[in-house]
């Protein structure tokens, strides 16, 4: 079983997820009794906690119920269910006894020490449980003949002895074909049960061999395209229980944020889908899927991933189905949307016409963001009064003259200072004397702040656009990476073209 750390029971509490969880399964329920017989325990207390985005939720407690010796009985016993799921037995000090499975029958008992040894676990009324056990057995039995072979193996190819080298590299294969074959028959013996599925969750998908494309060539990108399709095939989506198993939390890090990390917001948005339509007929899966890619795309800080986030929530919170969420946390959804979806890359820019220095002047100077003499420009929002604009500003300047001295630099840059004092701004600019298109103040042709999510952002902020005026880039980057991502953005653009040819 994979270890947890238990964090300190006494600041856990049951979030309202979980809770909303077992208030859903006690409708219809029997309630639960559930013994155990702790061996050489001192416990007055002990505590049941239920596995939940990695980490261990308090469910419930229950002090001695019977003392023989130093043998203690604790009983937990209500007229309510447990959420189905992977719990633990935890001590009073908050060492770990046991996992064992929370599944329909909640009525049985256990046998167990302080130590974990499974040779003393014994359950009863149980069938889950005992599934649970033998896998426990046997694995601890088949890491023990592992150690040894490996050990024996080692020596003999330290030693040059080919043949004893040859006869425990198959033992250990040997040991690897048992080790599957008892969990497949576990799995097929009883497929409902959660242990079960947890299994096979835990098993790999095997991805076959890409096929010949008609023109003789291979296609490269299959596998890739298989996996991520295929990813979940072991996994049943619409069994809530394996929210409160130690598996749902790396598979969801695993699929997101590594296999899908860094494709495009449409190809994430296409597998985003597919796996929250896997959750079909469990309401609970479904909030837990909606809510987890939310925060996840929300908090990224990968270039695009604000589009998936937009996706979600357009699809789901704003489609009404998440009943879980009040009005005023929907609200406050749309708002977000409405202010990010315009800033997407891919998204033209709104124009910006704002007069320069010489503002309430005469002469005063409209620049259009629009108007660029080189093939890219740089929308930079500052404030004068902030000091981390004061720098990032500076930085944007040696990049600006570096590139310009050797003839490549190729973007301009339109500087929006967005100061309340006006003459503020003014003076700042002229001490700076930046080589760059500088406008602000309080006069423009639209509401830049607003359009451009600098209330929310704060300063500074950095767009790119391209010779069409599309967005880019929609996050501040490190200023001597500027040329390298153009860079790479052309390159990408001539990838695809060729790709349509």
């Amino acid at each position: 079983m994979k270890k947890t750390v238990f964090i300190t029971l006494a600041i856990l509490l049951l979030i309202p997820f979980a809770t909303q969880a077992q208030k859903k399964v006690n409708s219809n329920t029997k309630g639960h009794h559930i013994t155990f017989t702790i061996q050489n325990s001192q416990d007055e207390m002990v505590f049941l906690a239920v596995y939940y985005r990695e980490k261990l939720i308090l469910q419930d407690s229950a002090t001695v119920a019977n003392k023989q010796g130093n043998t203690r009985q604790f009983i937990f016993k209500g007229d309510k269910t447990y959420q189905g799921g992977l719990y633990k037995l935890v001590s009073q000090k908050h060492r770990p006894y046991l996992d064992f499975v929370m599944d329909k029958n909640q009525n049985f008992s256990v046998q167990c020490d302080t130590i974990g040894n499974v040779e003393n676990i014994i359950f009863t009324n149980s069938p889950e449980n005992l599934e649970l056990h033998a896998f426990q057995k046997q694995t601890v039995t088949a890491q023990k003949r592992m150690s040894a072979y490996r050990s024996a193996y080692n020596s003999f190819e330290k030693s040059g002895n080919k043949d004893s080298v040859e006869f425990y590299k198959n033992k250990i294969t040997e040991l690897n074909k048992e080790m599957e074959d008892f969990i497949k028959s576990l799995i097929d013996r009883n497929p409902d049960y959660l242990f079960s599925k947890m299994q096979k969750a835990y098993r790999s998908i095997v991805v076959p061999d890409p096929p010949v494309k008609a023109d003789g060539t291979i296609d490269s990108t299959f596998q890739a395209r298989y996996y991520l399709t295929h990813y979940w095939d072991n996994i049943d989506l619409s069994d809530s229980r394996l929210i409160f198993t130690p598996l749902m939390e790396p598979k969801m890090k695993d699929y997101f944020n590594k296999a899908l990390q860094y494709q495009e917001a449409d190809t994430i948005n296409k597998y985003v889908d597919m796996v929250i339509g896997k959750t079909t007929g469990d309401t609970l899966m479904y909030r837990y899927m909606v809510d987890w890619i939310t925060y996840n795309f929300e908090t990224s800080k990968v270039l695009g991933h604000d589009a998936v986030f937009v996706h979600v929530v357009k699809s789901n919170q704003m489609q009404g189905k998440c009943t879980w969420m009040d009005e005023d946390l929907v609200r406050k959804y749309e708002k977000r949307v409405k202010h990010l979806e315009p800033l997407l890359i891919g998204k033209k820019a709104v124009e910006l016409i704002i007069p320069d220095t010489t503002l309430t002047d005469d002469f005063t100077k409209w620049y259009s963001s629009y108007n660029h003499s080189k093939k890219y420009v740089i929308l930079w929002f500052y404030d004068p009064d902030c000091p981390t604009c004061k720098k990032e500003s500076e930085k944007l300047r040696i990049i600006y003259d570096s590139l310009e001295n050797i003839g490549k630099r190729n973007f301009d840059v339109y500087g929006v200072g967005n100061d309340a004092d006006i003459q503020r701004w003014k003076k700042y600019v002229k001490d700076q004397n930046y080589p760059w298109i500088n406008v602000g103040g309080n006069k423009a042709n639209v509401d830049y702040l607003d359009l451009f999510n600098i209330y929310e952002s704060g300063n500074p902020a950095m767009f790119i656009l391209d010779e069409n005026n599309y967005i880019i880039l929609n996050k501040r980057i490190e200023m001597n990476t500027i040329q390298g991502f153009i860079e790479q953005h052309e390159k990408m653009m001539a990838y695809k073209k060729n790709q349509k040819k």
